[in-house]
């Protein structure tokens, strides 16, 4: 067994004393059946387990398999499942299968019925696991975090930090040598481009260079400076809006706009900014609604948190309301147990996991805890509604909606007595119409008492409408589902079947497990909890009838004693600041992901990153990652490292990390004309989506249709751009733009030709080359200045002396009778660079 206890979800109770008889008829009748016909594909010899069945133990046919149905229920003929396969009773389900073996006889059936009907006997021990349990006992992401001993180096002079010595201990066993440190003007770029995701000013390269302090002194001067920037916050909080498949719109067949979408985003810039403990920052996300707040300020940024489980792709268009939730609660699922856990739990939707030990019970516990959760997502279709409703924000926000509602009950009563009055008016006009009776000029005084009416009930409508107060600023989020009796769920069910304008009822409840993961197929219901993996040592707290479970599943994350979620964070920031993480596989800690190259360092990390020296800072660890030696290492290329490990896991330099599309238009733009500052608030999703009038509704349809109604030409921040399902900007999906419908950790890294002609023929790198020019044109009149202006600007560093004399003989190159005369060489000398693949990749 495992550290912790990891079973295959059976127990280990002993089975009662036997008779004599009953230990004979098991050993007579049965067991001699299950080893001539059933071994071979359900024990723990077989070569292939099929059905995730086994019966070579009394756990094992007891327990099941992947159907999720207890296989043999002592005493309960009726209900054994393992009856219905022998007697072939429904395909699918048939033991021998056909074309394998005959099926049994009659009178081996018969035993087979007695023997659960005397309670099943059986001699047999031992714990039923199935091939993917046994290896899961002793794999690594699922043992406890453990101290680790600081390894001995021959070169005790060179480690800067912990990290350095657990690296520098694997190199030397492997022969190998590090790589020189980086030079300043390297190590400046590098910090600046990747905690802010822009290039360093002239001004900060120089400040650097001549800082007298000691070279650490100096570096972590820079780097905390760059921690305390704004530009931090939107740098990393892209880093977690790509594992938050965050997008401002459903996806799939309805693509429905996500107008509020953009709190949850700046939600996370600011926690980042803020050095949120990261903690606090998972258990925010998942139960924000849950959890005490000082002041309005504070509630209102929990609410916002929780948009992280409805901020995901939505099938809108599902007739199925049962599926419908079931789809938004698969997703839900599915983020959650990736970005803090690295597992891939929505793989047992329909079934066992085949790989890692998640039984479909587990998914079903999870399953249980989002359904008892409200989405308060602030869209809908004609067809789905379930998630019309957003939050309202502020200290009234609640009362206000109220407000509203009554003042426009109000009003529309008032709207009908006054279409009443009217229709009164109307039937004293009408004789004197068809008397032919002027009554516009001639009103009798009954018509003038009834026109009188009609005005006094027009202003008390009109003052009624008036009365509506503005409504709140709102959110996405997620709350609580209210608790209701089974009546009463019955009851609203019913009216929600009858009329499809009522959304379908949702109220705190455990879930069934649906077989095979169908909506018309559900079997018993499973109690609501946490993954099982760790044994009964490390479960859930205990939840309430009356809540959903999400506040008691980020305590089990967080917990210190999960050695998953802090194992995975520190394995993410590893990624960004080395460019492969530890665990190549950032976004699986299964079995089918990657081993860590380093676990001793990994651990050792996890340890201080959710201990007392950094209680969950992601700026201490991300400080901390780039202040160590094997950070600073050049890039340098030396053939004997290569030639041994080319991918650089064991860190011997610097591996060059090309720059995400958003740090590519954010720097073309910050050289050129500079960045513009961020909207204060909002999105253009959101102004988009208000201009209609169901805003709520906004489809994007066609790429096309919805493109005309952007400004393409903002020069803000990447990170605030509307990001729509399925439609990105050319300027992101060029350079690998992550699928917003996935939890991404790791975004692709091609190099393809449209990358080069994106970067050739973009107006955006055009006109920014033409800014840059004129700048550098009017700041000095000398030509060998200006070179080196342009390529510290763009490369942080001087030319050499061969690039410089090639770029003054291009500039006195005789020009082309026939050129346009708005052709300027410096604006081509600046593209040039701006295209060259050192602009855009760290080294």
């Amino acid at each position: 067994m495992g550290l912790w206890g990891i079973s295959g979800g059976e127990g280990r109770a002993e089975e009662p004393s036997l008779t004599g008889e009953q230990r004979d008829f098991f050993e007579s009748r049965i067991r001699p059946v299950l080893i001539e016909h059933c071994y071979g594909c359900h024990s723990r010899d077989a070569r292939e387990v099929k059905a995730d069945f086994l019966l070579d133990t009394r756990a094992g046919i007891r327990k099941g398999g992947a159907s999720g149905r207890d296989a043999v229920i002592p005493g309960d003929p009726a209900g054994s499942q393992l009856l219905e396969a022998i007697r072939h009773e429904r395909e699918g389900l048939q033991m021998p299968p056909p074309g394998e073996g005959e099926k049994l006889s009659g009178t081996v059936i018969a035993d087979f019925e007695t023997w659960i009907a005397m309670g099943a006997p059986d001699p047999r021990g031992g714990e039923s696991k199935l091939p993917r349990e046994r290896a899961a006992e002793n794999h690594w992401a699922f043992q406890p975090i453990a101290s680790r001993e600081l390894p001995s180096v021959r070169r005790s002079d060179w480690p800067k930090d912990r990290i350095d010595h657990f690296l520098l201990a694997r190199l030397e066993a492997e022969g190998l040598e590090p790589v020189e440190d980086a030079d300043r003007r390297t190590l400046i770029r590098r910090a600046t481009l990747e905690l802010t995701g822009l290039p360093p000013t002239r001004e900060e390269i120089a400040n650097f260079l001549k800082d007298p302090s000691p070279e650490d002194e100096a570096f972590a001067t820079v780097v905390d400076r760059l921690l305390d920037s704004p530009a931090f916050g939107e740098r990393w909080g892209r880093h977690w809006l790509d594992v938050a498949r965050y997008a401002e719109s459903s996806g799939y067949s309805r693509n429905m706009l996500y107008p509020f979408a953009w709190r949850y985003r700046d939600w996370v810039i600011d926690a980042f900014n803020a050095d949120l403990p990261y903690d606090q920052f998972i258990t925010q996300q998942l139960a924000g609604d849950l959890l005490p707040s000082g002041t309005v300020q504070q509630r209102d940024g929990q609410m916002i948190a929780t948009g992280f489980l409805t901020i995901g792709p939505k099938t809108l268009n599902e007739g199925d309301p049962l599926l419908f939730e079931l789809n938004v609660v698969d997703d839900q699922i599915d983020v959650t147990c990736r970005a803090f856990l690295a597992l891939t739990a929505n793989c047992a939707r329909c079934h066992d996991h085949k790989y890692d030990p998640i039984p479909i019970q587990d998914y079903y516990a999870l399953a249980g805890i989002f359904r008892s959760s409200r989405n308060l997502a602030g869209t809908c279709t004609n067809v789905r509604a379930e998630h019309e409703k957003a939050w309202p924000l502020g200290s009234e926000g609640e009362v206000l909606l109220a407000r509203i509602e009554e003042a426009t009950k109000a009003a529309d009563e008032a709207q009908a007595t006054y279409l009443e009055v009217v229709k009164e008016r109307n039937a004293i006009r009408e004789p004197l119409e068809k008397e032919g009776i002027d009554w516009k000029r001639n009103p009798t005084p009954e018509l003038v008492r009834a026109e009188a009416r009609v005005q006094e009930h027009q202003d008390k409508v009109r003052a009624a409408r008036a009365a509506i107060p503005e409504p709140p600023e709102f959110a996405m989020a997620v709350v609580e589902a209210p608790v209701m009796s089974d009546d009463e769920w019955k009851v609203a069910a019913e009216a929600a079947a009858k009329d499809k304008k009522i959304p379908r009822p949702q109220r705190i409840a455990d879930s069934p497990v649906f077989d095979k993961g169908l909506p018309d197929q559900p079997l018993g219901a499973v109690p609501r909890n946490g993954l099982s993996l760790f044994g009964s040592q490390f479960s859930l707290p205990a939840i309430p009838e009356d809540q959903s479970g999400r506040l008691q599943l980020a305590v089990w994350i967080t917990d210190p004693r999960n050695p998953l979620a802090a194992r995975v964070m520190v394995n993410r920031a590893w990624h960004h600041l080395f460019g492969i993480g530890i665990v190549e596989s950032v976004d699986n800690f299964g079995l089918l992901g990657m081993p860590p190259s380093h676990p001793d360092l990994l651990d050792d990390l996890a340890l201080r990153f959710s201990g007392e020296e950094m209680n969950w800072s992601m700026k201490q660890l991300i400080r901390t990652l780039v202040l160590s030696r094997a950070w600073r290492l050049s890039s340098t290329v030396r053939k004997e490292n290569h030639a041994v490990d080319p991918d650089v896991r064991l860190r011997w330099r610097f591996a060059p990390q090309p720059l995400e599309g958003e740090a590519v238009r954010d720097s073309l733009l910050f050289v050129g004309q500079g960045l513009a500052e961020p909207p204060e608030e909002g999105s253009q999703v959101f102004t988009i989506s208000m201009k209609q009038e169901k805003p709520l509704q906004r489809e994007i349809g066609r790429r096309d249709y919805y493109y005309q109604d952007l400004d393409r030409e903002v020069t803000y921040r990447s990170v605030y751009l509307p990001m729509a399902r399925d439609v990105i900007f050319d300027s992101l999906k060029v350079f690998d733009a992550p699928d917003p419908n996935l939890v991404v950790g790791e975004r692709q890294r091609t190099t393809v030709p449209t990358q080069s002609l994106f970067l050739m023929n973009s107006p955006l790198v055009l006109e920014q080359s033409r800014v840059l020019a004129g700048r550098v044109q009017g700041e000095s009149q000398d030509v060998g200045e200006r070179i080196a202006v342009v390529y510290e600007t763009l490369l942080g560093r001087p030319p050499t002396g061969t690039e410089a004399s090639l770029v003054q003989e291009y500039l006195a190159e005789p020009r082309v009778s026939g050129d346009n005369e708005e052709w300027d060489p410096w604006s081509e000398v600046i593209h040039a660079l701006m295209g060259a693949a050192e602009f855009r990749t760290v080294y």
